[in-house]
């Protein structure tokens, strides 16, 4: 059995049902593998109840392939060297040893745990504003008091109140067209997105999915860590570009290839 996926740009991928192009993952969180298609859910099963090993070459293969995780170029025309000077954030995916060293920001996976590290962040996060354009600058006056503010241990302080609240119903502080707080105004969902709410320090620090989360006994998840810019959602979900570079918002976060990375990920990341 054979499956064949054609892109936007004309590339063709013919893959054997036991090397497929679509795999299971996980369920780790509730939204991930929402975006299957009948096809890609069915190809899930047969690898889970026939416990199918993904080994490495085809994961060496996905990383050269165009498209292979949506529209865009292959990771590693970008990603070729662990010194940052010659790739983006020093991250080398021509090889599975230096996909397991990570960049400088840390380890891109943790074999055994598809949901820790940051590929998964990075492949289904998409940057907001929703839409932003992929070469918005990283470091625009907003994002920087932000950084800041929680550097600072994000207290309902005088930087808080005058230049990164504000920022939130500014429509261009962030690079986008829409404000923060036209998606994220409350802790209900409706009409607030993720039950997100931007409009005061109550809000951003009770985080978010806080009534979902309630009702399985469980905390809301917490966009800001305080005196952590670079673990706090807010701050990495403004700055960071979803891959592969200038993919689309309305792309599939499900991306199939994605969950078979996920499952080599979770069968321990072998590199032989």
């Amino acid at each position: 059995m054979n499956f064949v996926r054609k892109t936007k740009f004309g590339a063709m991928a013919a893959i054997s049902a036991f090397g497929c192009i679509v795999a299971f993952g996980n369920m780790a969180l509730a939204d991930e593998g929402e975006d299957m298609d009948d096809v890609d859910a069915a190809v899930m099963h047969v690898l889970e109840d026939y416990d199918i090993a993904i080994g490495y070459d085809y994961i060496a293969t996905l990383m050269r392939l165009p498209n292979a995780f949506g529209e865009g170029a292959a990771c590693v025309v970008c990603h070729t060297s662990n010194d940052p000077k010659k790739s983006p954030n020093g991250l080398d995916l021509t090889s599975c040893e230096g996909i397991k060293k990570g960049s400088v920001h840390g380890p891109m996976i943790v074999p055994g745990k598809h949901y820790e590290g940051t590929f998964r962040r990075r492949m289904r996060d998409n940057r907001m504003p929703l839409g932003v354009r992929f070469d918005v600058p990283k470091d625009m006056p907003a994002m920087q008091h932000m950084k800041q503010w929680i550097a600072n241990g994000a207290k309902n302080d005088e930087l808080f109140k005058t230049k990164v609240l504000p920022s939130f119903k500014d429509p261009n502080a962030y690079g986008g067209e829409q404000s923060c707080v036209e998606c994220h105004m409350s802790n209900q969902e409706p009409p607030s997105f993720h039950e997100l709410d931007l409009t005061s320090h109550k809000g951003v620090m009770l985080g978010a999915d806080a009534v979902a989360k309630a009702a399985e006994g469980l905390p809301p998840v917490k966009v800001v860590i305080p005196g952590k810019p670079m673990e706090s959602r807010l701050y990495l979900r403004v700055t960071e570009n979803r891959m592969p570079g200038g993919i689309g918002a309305d792309q599939s976060r499900d991306h199939p290839n994605m969950h078979v990375m996920f499952r080599w990920i979770d069968q321990g990341a072998k590199c032989n």
